[in-house]
């Protein structure tokens, strides 16, 4: 069972970084991708209205640096105070990595973003892809659930909602980001794949870790 886990995590990591590296290989002249960020942009934002718009924003915000800083520091110090205290420093050390990654990545691939005519906030002066923020709510979100799963709460029904509450934060900061007009679907996809992919690769080379020192003792 241990080593089935690892198993799983390295075929996420694999499937992720595939799709993530299928997204980034020609993402400026692949016809498939501008015809899918055209039809999906276009679908959220016509959603768009004066409430939705003041709801977007806020879901944005809570997906920027303060947001995810806040979750995540609030994440690290209530593991820490109901003892468990590696998977403390390795949430807070997981999202830390994704948000530094998504940074590094947005110099190197220096994808233009959307028109700025169509954006309901300012453009951000960085790169487009990856999305720093969906790239940094997911990776929130995914550790947030993998604690939830372990915790010793033996209620189903609490972790199923706790869980369901911490995906649907990431993917409505994803949304936002398109509805608001900063960020192409492709970016926020690619963003999403590639937490996923740091998340269950780490979280294998932790379990690999773990067997390890257990088959020592």
């Amino acid at each position: 069972m241990k080593w089935a886990s690892v198993v799983v995590a390295v075929i996420m990591t694999g499937l992720s970084l595939y799709g993530f590296y299928e997204i980034t290989d020609d993402i400026n002249t692949s016809d498939a991708i501008l015809r899918f960020d055209n039809m999906v942009t276009e679908k959220i934002q016509s959603l768009r209205t004066p409430s939705f718009d003041v709801f977007m924003k806020f879901m944005t915000y809570a997906g920027g640096f303060i947001g995810v800083t806040v979750l995540t520091i609030g994440l690290f110090f209530y593991l820490r105070h109901i003892g468990r205290f590696d998977d403390a420093n390795f949430s807070l050390a997981l999202v830390l990595l994704g948000a530094g990654l998504a940074n590094v990545l947005k110099l190197v691939l220096k994808r233009v973003r959307p028109e700025s005519a169509l954006a309901l906030i300012t453009l951000p002066s960085s790169s487009s892809l990856p999305s720093g923020h969906s790239m940094a709510s997911m990776c929130f979100a995914l550790v947030a659930m993998e604690a939830i799963v372990v915790a010793p709460t033996p209620s189903l029904v609490i972790k199923a909602v706790a869980c369901a509450a911490c995906l649907i934060y990431a993917l409505l900061v994803g949304v936002s980001r398109v509805y608001l007009g900063v960020h192409y679907p492709s970016d926020v996809a690619a963003a999403w794949l590639l937490a996923v992919a740091v998340i269950s690769g780490a979280t294998a080379l932790n379990r690999i870790g773990h067997i390890g020192r257990r088959s020592l003792r």
